[in-house]
């Protein structure tokens, strides 16, 4: 059988020749045998663009090639859509090439989705298996990006929308891993070929003016490096110069950041300098600032501080000719070279490495962070979100107080912090004291921040704090800890009603109980756990639960089926409400909430008797004899306006042993003068006996609590 080739179609030779170059121990046998079994299997497909669809698999190669990978990557690469897209089962690659190429096929193989699944669904779920196959082998991650490279190559001949949301898709999501792994050679034209597609008009604008005044650019940029290998070529040897502009995306990003027009950006020169030592990288920097004055404060060694991919360089900026701006990189050759292939530099054929990419990958914070991404939503649609949030590309480094540098996302808090550290740690977090200085929980930290947390074990973290982190693993944090109090509560509260209707004695095990069991199995609940929450949470009414009792239970002394007791113990199960701040003593009742447990209202709140027509949210309530709950309370008196009527209230109410928090007047005329207070008394009693007495003082008209 004859196969259609295209021109652009790399022959094996010519494969193999350029694998044998940096690996001269390569394996072509095996790697030929995948060659010729994926050409079969995609013999008669074409893509959408026309070209035979073997012509992708084998560009992919040719990317991988060029990043100097290993055998088993290429095979895979070369059979990576023979599983999806053509008849080829898992296990037929697997006796034929092998279980290590058929593990990495597998990882860069879809999952197939039932009809009607939503797209976002689908998309959650593959990069949901891709990223478990990153954490297993970092060679499917390079296989992952090298195709989608290509993808966005061949990319005009799909319809506009696919063009948009792969492109948005490939920015959010792939850049950024491609980033994390250190390609240089790979994520700037992925983030170009990006921008033109999702700014079309802005990239048609940039590459306008710099058309313009690209003449101008290079004829200064090549002066500019004539000078410079002139300057320095005798003091280091060898030393390379690349002169270039900026790429379309980095004009848009320069522009919005800092606000520099674009015809200005336009004039901005790169210069990268290679050096063939490490050791010579920071003499060239004075040697170079020595020509050039540099502009303060522009200045970044990434050679002591490396990213977090391992990009090592001397960044600086010097003024050039007419207000120009001149970038410069300056590196070792083994700089430069792990710059363009990141991790897979590590990987050196002539000289053996220490580890394998894999093995360096699996240390890489952002590989950790997907991985916990994913272990959090469960595939879910929140985990492309996730996901982004995690790959973001903006970082900031704070110090903790013994050194260690943190990677945040831009934008991250004083909370990000904490969670980052440890949950405990953020969970009970007060707030940080930041370069010497007490700032809250929710001050955006920026890079180099000294960062101490401080913390309070009575304080517990509250649904508003997820107004206040960035990190994927901040927020899963405080959703899983609130989400586990929730339940918590929601059980103890259950417990405690059940306990009440049906007349158990109080703390009883309701596992233990036949009553309880009973109960929740002829309501259709087999597990008590899930009943005891629909009780807690209002969805069941103890009422309900003793009618299917049967025989009916005895009741030593009447009271009303899943009555709430109200105790110091159980304080964490109810919130007392701030409409009407009802105290122990107080006729009340409680009503159930998602938030807070139980509200407990006094009856005549209005709340209380609008929400009392819902009987299934309602909970009957009493309060712990002999015990003070509650003691903010309001209270309006109106006196005759007199001199020092004020005074003498607020005299009554010291000499009663209550405490004034806050007051104000409601207004006055002439003749009376209402006044609002809010104090603090020990017990229900407490507050008659302070009414009283104010209503026994001479210049009083009435007081009354409110």
């Amino acid at each position: 059988m004859s196969t259609v080739t295209s021109p652009s179609l790399l022959a094996f030779a010519e494969i193999a020749q350029r694998v044998l170059a940096y690996n001269p121990q390569a394996d072509l046998g095996l790697l030929e045998r995948a060659y010729r079994f994926a050409e079969v299997a995609h013999a008669g497909q074409n893509r959408r663009s026309g070209e035979p669809y073997f012509s992708h698999p084998v560009a992919v190669v040719e990317i991988l090639i060029d990043l100097r990978l290993d055998i088993p990557t290429l095979c895979a690469a070369l059979l990576h859509d023979t599983v999806e897209d053509t008849a080829t089962p898992l296990g037929e690659l697997g006796r034929r090439f092998g279980d290590e190429v058929a593990q990495l096929v597998d990882g860069m193989t879809k999952v197939e989705m039932l009809e009607g699944t939503s797209r976002s669904h689908r998309t959650a779920t593959n990069l949901c298996k891709t990223v478990e196959a990153m954490v297993r082998d970092i060679r499917v991650a390079l296989i992952k990006i090298a195709d989608r490279l290509h993808n966005l190559r061949t990319l005009a001949a799909m319809p506009q929308h696919k063009q948009v949301r792969i492109a948005a898709e490939t920015r959010d999501i792939y850049v950024p891993i491609a980033m994390g792994l250190g390609l240089g050679m790979i994520y700037p034209e992925m983030q170009e070929r990006c921008f033109t597609i999702l700014h079309l008009p802005d990239y048609e604008e940039i590459v306008a003016i710099f058309d313009y005044a690209r003449e101008r650019v290079m004829h200064r940029g090549e002066t500019l490096r004539a000078e410079l290998l002139e300057w320095l070529g005798n003091r280091f040897p060898g030393t390379q110069i690349m002169i270039g502009s900026c790429r379309a995306h980095e004009v848009q990003r320069i522009h919005r950041h800092l606000g520099e027009p674009v015809e200005r950006v336009a004039h901005i020169l790169r210069v990268v300098v290679i050096t063939p030592r490490d050791e010579d990288c920071y003499p060239l920097l004075g040697a170079i600032h020595a020509l050039r004055p540099p502009i303060p404060g522009r200045f970044k060694d990434y050679i002591a501080n490396p990213r977090s991919n391992q990009y090592r360089a001397l960044h600086t900026r010097l003024r050039g000719e007419s207000g120009c701006t001149i970038r410069v990189r300056i590196l070792s050759a083994e700089m430069y070279d792990v710059a363009e292939r990141g991790i897979t530099q590590r990987w050196t054929y002539k000289r053996g490495a220490d580890e394998t990419p894999a093995d360096y990958a699996r240390r890489m914070q952002w590989l950790q962070d997907l991985q916990e991404c994913q272990q959090a939503m469960l595939c879910s649609e929140d985990f492309l979100d996730m996901v982004r949030g995690s790959l973001a590309t903006d970082k900031v480094h704070p110090v903790t107080p013994r050194g260690d540098v943190l990677e945040l996302p831009r934008g991250a808090t004083v909370l990000d912090f904490a969670f980052a550290i440890h949950s405990d740690l953020g969970w009970h977090c007060t707030g940080a004291r930041v370069n010497g200085h007490r700032v809250g929980r929710e001050y955006r930290l920026r890079d180099g921040d000294q960062v101490d947390i401080q913390t309070d074990p009575r304080i517990e973290a509250a649904g508003s704090w997820l107004k206040h982190v960035q990190t994927p693993r901040a927020r899963h944090a405080l959703r899983n800890g609130l989400s586990s109090r929730k339940r918590e509560r929601l059980l103890e509260i259950g417990g405690t009603r059940l306990t009440s209707a049906l007349h158990l004695p109080p703390g009883s095990d309701l596992r233990q109980r036949e009553e309880a069991i009973a109960a929740a199995g002829r309501l259709g609940f087999t597990d008590l756990d899930a009943f005891l929450i629909q009780i807690g949470a209002g969805k069941i009414n103890p009422r309900r639960v003793v009618s299917v009792v049967e025989p009916p239970v005895e009741v030593s002394e009447p009271r009303p089926p899943g009555e709430m007791m109200l105790s110091l113990d159980n304080a964490h199960l109810y919130h007392l409400a701030n409409c009407c701040r009802p105290i122990a003593g107080d006729d009340s009742i409680g009503f159930t909430s998602n938030r807070d447990g139980v509200i407990v209202h006094r009856r005549t709140c209005h709340h209380a008797v609008r929400r009392a027509l819902d009987d299934e949210q309602s909970i009957p309530v009493r309060w712990q004899p002999g015990v003070a709950i509650g003691s903010r309370v309001g209270m309006v008196v109106e006196v005759h306006n007199r001199q020092g009527a004020l005074a003498t209230v607020c005299t009554r109410i010291s000499e009663n042993h209550a405490n004034i928090l806050k007051n104000r007047s409601l207004g006055t005329s002439a003749r009376y003068g209402s006044i609002h207070f809010e104090i603090e008394v020990q017990s229900f009693d407490h507050l008659e006996r302070l009414l009283s007495a104010l209503r026994a003082e001479e210049l009083v008209i009435s007081a009354e609590r409110v």
